[in-house]
């Protein structure tokens, strides 16, 4: 890759990043991580058989396991992908602004990126993970260019349409769910719960016991499936959160934060209050506290929750571009920028430790670390990447992931 002293490509001056896009990148890392350790302590079919810890955190042994899983899927699990969404949405903005600066064709590079994007996702997806995200974002950004030149009364139009459709699509199928096992007789619901704890165990015993062309042969073979029918019901609400992000770069939000502060702060408090209430809700629902139609609990639960991911990564947003303006804060948060600017190859780093430290092809740690320990581990992974970062900038433009990505998005056109 370039050094910073090499003629090649040139990448984005620091006048023109924006550095608070950098440090919402490094700080959404953080929970991304937090959330991903879990998931990577257990697997694809534990969670389809509500048996992960995030799916019932009173169910953990532990004090402490309960308190960090409560706390993450509060305030982490479903947020911090959904921020990333949103950059993802404000990033094609830019960019396509920028190409066209450069008198490039914006339309056919940016559906390049989208496509290596992809083959990142595909490959990640194969060999590291089936929870990547990468292949879901080259895939919906093919209908993100759809709305490039549409105006913001639309583009808002559109926000409200996808998000609550994807609303109604999760806490739907939920009902569904509830209702076909409930119309099943008790010899079939057997039958069913067998099915499911064959397909937990079995998964448990690959990733926990399997060599890596084993696990990756399994994921290819049995999780597949599973993951391309679960992006059909993530496609509305990227989108939706896709759009908001085009929507903060059509407006200027992050070029002029003080000229919209209004609607920084008017965001910040619906955000906090409605996807705080939200929380609440669904929190004193599982903690039954608060009585229901038992047929309307799962799928009440799933809708607030579907709520508060989408208004709190959005009050998360808006909180670290008020912090940014007081001085305190701005020197507290400016590191982040650093894990930011390295974003694509901090986060697959951060998947292929996880995969080393949990699978039966590295540590075997799965189902062995407790949930508690897993946030330690986060600590550890992500203070080490911010150094790392830190001094990988002071020597090279980009970090490694990005700089292959950029060359097979430009070829030799920069």
């Amino acid at each position: 890759m370039d050094s910073v002293k090499s003629q090649g490509i040139k990448p984005v001056s620091s006048k023109e990043r924006m550095i608070e896009l950098d440090i919402i990148r490094g700080f959404a890392l953080f929970g991304v991580l937090l959330v991903n350790i879990v998931m990577f302590n257990t697997t694809l079919f534990s969670k389809v058989a509500t048996t992960a810890p995030l799916s019932d955190p009173l169910q953990l042994q532990t004090f402490s396991d309960k308190i960090s899983a409560l706390f993450i899927q509060i305030f982490a699990e479903g947020k911090f992908y959904t921020i990333f969404s949103f950059l993802f949405g404000l990033g094609f903005y830019v960019f396509m602004e920028r190409v066209e600066m450069k008198e490039l064709p914006p339309n056919k590079l940016f559906r390049r990126r989208l496509l290596f994007l992809f083959l990142f996702g595909i490959l990640h997806f194969s060999l590291v993970w089936y929870g990547d995200i990468l292949h879901v974002y080259g895939f919906v950004g093919l209908f993100l260019m759809l709305f490039r030149k549409r105006s913001l009364k639309t583009i808002k139009i559109w926000i409200v349409i996808l998000l609550v459709l994807s609303t109604l699509i999760f806490s739907g199928f939920t009902f569904l769910n509830e209702w076909f096992t409930a119309s099943l007789d008790g010899e079939s619901l057997i039958a069913q719960e067998k099915a499911l704890n064959d397909l937990m165990e079995k998964s448990i015993e690959v990733y926990k016991n399997g060599n890596f062309l084993q696990v990756v042969n399994y994921r290819l073979t049995q999780e597949l499936p599973f993951v391309a029918m679960n992006l059909v019901f993530l496609i509305p609400k990227i989108l939706g959160m896709f759009l908001i992000g085009l929507y903060a770069g059509k407006k200027g939000v992050f070029k002029d934060v003080t000229g919209n502060l209004d609607l920084i702060k008017k965001t910040w408090r619906a955000g906090g209050i409605i996807g705080g209430g939200a929380t609440i809700l669904y929190v004193l629902l599982q903690l039954n506290q608060t009585t229901i139609n038992p047929f309307m609990y799962a799928s009440a639960v799933t809708a607030l929750k579907e709520m508060a991911t989408v208004l709190l990564s959005l009050f998360y947003i808006t909180s670290l571009l008020l912090l940014l303006r007081k001085e305190k804060y701005n020197s507290i948060l400016h590191p982040l920028r650093y894990m930011g600017q390295l974003a694509l190859t901090n986060y697959l780093v951060q998947c292929i430790l996880c995969s080393l430290i949990f699978y039966g092809y590295g540590l075997g740690l799965l189902n062995e670390a407790g949930v508690a320990t897993g946030v330690l581990i986060t600590f550890v992974i992500y203070g080490g990447q911010l150094v790392f970062s830190k001094k990988w900038l002071e020597k090279f433009r980009y970090g490694p992931f990005e700089w292959i990505w950029r060359r097979l998005t430009y070829g030799s056109s920069l």
